[in-house]
């Protein structure tokens, strides 16, 4: 079969040689018209440039774009991005962030491209289900290495993300250590399924222990402000719990600061427990308990398996791997 070079896909677009090259290493400077018009092409005639072609040696520095949805201000996104570029850099990787809004055909517009410019990619679409995976799967060409860091049942791509059931397990087995009997939970966004695993981790826990009851619990969505209301909604309770596992550490500190105004005390007067373990947890005062996630290692293992794939491009895809969690103790426990 023929090798196919830039000039192929000149020929065949009319475009210029030039043009066909910005275009294929990801130049914004070009007409969207004339972008998809070349990548059609190229996607026609199966174009890999020569650096894809050789990307499979261990030893070959490779691109990967990271694409994540709702990239936002604030410590999350922060910790995880350097994460997982700081084992990217100590695996001869390059990583390359591609933020983008959560709606369907800008998320393929951005699959489309990077698979022409990228050995490729990480997703972390954590709103995404099976079925919008799926559509991002039929977009791509064969063999092209894709790994999620977003938490689904019967994943389609390769998964590798933090052991969420584990956590909220965790989470109440402290609270047990700490002699709290009556513990309440404020929930993340119910569509996420990291929210799902880490509450039935929680609720499993306490239902499989006589000593403990679950006497309260709050719908939040993972943000500052449902932490804030969550402390509101807990405050008018007549029975309240003495301790509380928040889903996620921008929730505990929304609840801590409510809390903190109406000169509650920590854990004298309700202890509480964040997930992810992010600066915010060494800074604030009192200083917050969590589930400590390590994004490094999680970029490790991410980096693998993408160098997996490049090396042994038929592996069957699908598989759903944890990184372990565990407990940073602090004093709001």
């Amino acid at each position: 079969m023929k090798k196919v070079i830039l000039k192929d896909i000149a020929e065949d677009t009319g475009y210029s040689i030039s043009t066909v090259s910005r275009v294929l290493n990801g130049s914004n400077k070009i007409s969207a018209d004339t972008r998809d018009k070349i990548l059609k092409s190229a996607r026609k005639h199966d174009y890999r440039s020569p650096r894809k072609r050789n990307a499979r040696s261990s030893t070959q520095t490779i691109n990967i774009a990271l694409v994540a949805t709702d990239f936002t201000e604030g410590e999350f996104y922060v910790s995880f991005f350097n994460g997982l570029n700081r084992a990217a850099r100590k695996n001869n990787i390059r990583l390359f962030l591609a933020g983008v809004e959560n709606k369907m055909q800008k998320i393929l517009g951005i699959i489309k491209e990077i698979t022409f410019t990228y050995d490729g990619a990480i997703l972390f679409i954590p709103e995404f289900k099976r079925n919008d995976y799926a559509k991002i799967n039929g977009i791509l060409p064969p063999k092209f290495p894709v790994v999620s860091n977003a938490l689904i049942e019967n994943p389609v791509f390769s998964t590798i993300t933090f052991d969420s059931y584990s956590g909220g397990h965790l989470a109440a087995n402290h609270f047990e250590e700490k002699n709290h009997k009556k513990v309440g939970i404020i929930k993340g966004a119910v569509e996420r399924a990291e929210s799902r695993f880490r509450f039935n981790g929680f609720a499993d826990y306490v239902q499989n222990h006589d000593n403990m009851e679950l006497t309260w619990s709050y719908d939040g969505d993972f943000t500052f402000q449902s932490g804030h209301n969550a402390f509101e909604a807990f405050d008018k309770l007549q029975n309240k719990p003495s301790a509380i596992f928040a889903c996620n550490d921008a929730m505990c500190n929304g609840f801590m600061e409510a809390a903190i105004a109406k000169n509650y005390r920590f854990p004298s007067d309700v202890a509480i427990m964040g997930y992810d373990d992010l600066p915010v947890c060494r800074h604030n005062r009192p200083t917050m308990s969590s589930i400590r996630t390590n994004f490094e290692q999680l970029g490790y293992a991410t980096m693998k398996l993408l160098r997996e794939h490049l090396s042994n491009p038929d592996e069957e895809a699908g598989m759903l791997s944890f990184v372990p969690v565990s407990i940073s103790e602090r004093e709001s426990t």
